[in-house]
């Protein structure tokens, strides 16, 4: 089998004829963690026979989006994935030697009771409880596989570093020899914005304590039936992504979904998908003003485009000021959301945020700033899409 690997693949292979239970993959981002892990179930599954393989995530949206649509990727490219093998409504996939690939979420309690299996992979484990973790170790007979990036300052990760059982697997994006120029440099100009996001996101080292701007966020699977008023932020990108974010209100409760993120978008290519995603010609959008010729853009196909007020510190003010549910599909914007930061200088936290994580928390302060400052409990909304 002639397979492009990274030394991550071939560490954690090497672990299945070893005597550990835990094998956690520990690292940076682009350390191509991810990829080998898929790889590397894939060749247990088609060498071993009989057998059950699970892997999950905290939410199914979260694990479809990822590992699953990863897997699937990998296997076509090796040219072995068949359709008439793959389960879509359970989400099976079984092997020609009757060992079987699984993928399901732990949202629901119900879910991780009673399964059983021979291997486990914990996708971002640092998302799953303990307790959770417990009922998924005690219905697994073989290996337990985990991965994430050490963003936490403490979790219960850390305590199985401990376990004589345990292998720990550090990577980082020096790891990765397929990894383009552009996306090391990205990686290594973290340095330059933040020490902190460069020990985590680079170098894969456990995080140094420091001030979270958002910590009272929440994700759910629905939102109300209808709300007081709505509308959605724009923030413009190229290289980095264009956020297009939608933001409802209701009782001064705040309600947000990710309709757009994606770089390398055009205006063109941009005024296509908002057709696509079906965005109302009557819905305020709230733009990054850096950008007048797109807005200029946006008003001649009709949409209700406008300046946003980019007034950093009172936007954010007013975001946590309400309670704020984030939709579970809202996949990037919720791992911005976690991870936007204060800039700090020693020990003193400065009014200022980090230049990094900020494209949907930028486009969802412009609309959040709409909202309370010109729309509070008015008029109803424009049922601007079904959710």
């Amino acid at each position: 089998m002639d397979l492009k690997v990274t030394n991550v693949f071939q560490r954690n292979y090497e672990t299945l004829s070893n005597d550990k239970r835990f094998i956690v993959n520990v690292g940076g981002t682009r350390s191509s963690k991810t990829y080998s892990l898929c790889q590397m179930i894939i060749v247990y599954c088609l060498s071993t026979p009989n057998k059950i393989v699970s892997i999950i995530r905290k939410t199914f949206p979260s694990l479809r989006a990822t590992v699953m649509r990863d897997m699937i990727f990998i296997m076509k490219d090796m040219g072995i994935y068949d359709d008439r093998n793959h389960n879509k409504t359970e989400n099976i996939y079984t092997f020609p030697n009757r060992t079987i690939m699984e993928f399901f979420s732990v949202d629901d309690e119900q879910k991780i009771r009673g399964r059983r299996r021979d291997v486990l992979w914990m996708n971002e484990a640092n998302e799953i409880n303990f307790d959770e973790f417990q009922q998924l170790n005690f219905r697994t007979t073989d290996k337990l596989f985990l991965d994430f990036n050490p963003s936490d300052n403490y979790h219960w990760i850390y305590d199985l570093y401990l376990k004589p059982e345990t292998i720990k697997i550090h990577s980082t994006y020096k790891d990765n020899p397929f990894l383009e120029k552009s996306l090391i440099k990205e990686i290594e100009d973290l340095m330059n914005v933040d020490e902190n996001y460069y020990k985590i996101y680079a170098l894969g080292e456990n995080a140094i304590p420091k001030s979270s701007i958002y910590t009272h966020q929440k994700l759910i699977s629905t939102f109300p039936d209808k709300f007081d008023n709505e509308c959605i932020g724009c923030d413009f990108g190229y290289n980095h992504p264009t956020a297009i974010i939608y933001v409802g209100m209701v009782d001064n409760k705040l309600y947000v979904k990710e309709m757009l993120y994606e770089s390398y978008l055009t205006t063109n290519d941009m005024m296509l998908k908002l057709n696509d995603i079906g965005v109302s010609k009557n819905i305020p959008i709230l733009c990054d003003y850096s950008r007048p010729e797109i807005i200029q853009e946006m008003k001649r196909g009709g949409y209700n485009a406008m300046n946003a007020d980019k007034t950093v510190k009172e936007g954010i003010d007013a975001v946590k000021s309400s309670e704020l549910y984030i939709h579970n599909e809202s996949l990037n914007t919720w791992k911005e959301v976690n991870n936007y930061k204060w800039k700090t200088s020693g020990d003193k936290i400065l009014d200022e945020p980090v230049k990094i994580f900020d494209d949907a928390c930028d486009a969802l302060r412009y609309g959040v700033m709409y909202l309370k400052k010109f729309h509070t409990r008015s008029s109803p909304s424009f049922s601007f899409f079904t959710l």
